[in-house]
């Protein structure tokens, strides 16, 4: 089997960059494949804290606290990391990269999401240990392996 559309979830971490290597390796001599690099950002993950208590209960009441331009802003943020770190691994691939920030409920809904809606052949992504659980996938991980119908390659 030939993968031309392949996904790497990035979220910053050791693993990440690892798996975005390998994905690399495997798909970058070919002009025609695709390495779709996409972060996930939990719906969840902008909060209020200086806004909770009392009267600020519901953000969305007033009238400073935009919450599309604040998660606009941090999606937009973590494509130009993702970009400059792209840039680094590229090392000569001449496939083509895509580069991504979607907001989900999760980041297993969100990538599962993307592997359905872009086409994807081939997830790769970074495994973690889980503690004394040694050898296991993350939960992450686990839970891409479990909602996707395409091959899930995951990298230490």
């Amino acid at each position: 089997m030939l993968f031309k559309n392949v996904l790497v979830p990035y979220d910053e971490s050791e693993h990440a960059r690892s798996a975005l290597h390998v994905a690399l390796g495997m798909v970058g001599d070919d002009g025609d494949a695709r390495v779709h690099v996409v972060s996930v950002v939990s719906v969840g993950a902008v909060s209020a804290p200086s806004l909770s208590g009392g009267a600020f209960d519901d953000p969305y009441a007033m009238g400073g606290f935009d919450y599309d331009a604040m998660m606009g802003a941090l999606v937009q943020r973590m494509r130009t990391d993702m970009e400059r770190v792209i840039a680094d691994a590229r090392d000569g691939a001449v496939c083509r990269v895509d580069v991504n920030a979607v907001v989900a409920p999760s980041a297993v809904e969100g990538i599962a999401d993307y592997v359905e809606s872009h086409g994807i052949d081939l997830v790769v992504m970074g495994r973690r240990g889980l503690g004394a659980l040694r050898g296991m996938l993350g939960s992450v991980s686990f839970g891409v392996l479990r909602s996707v119908d395409v091959p899930v390659l995951t990298v230490k």
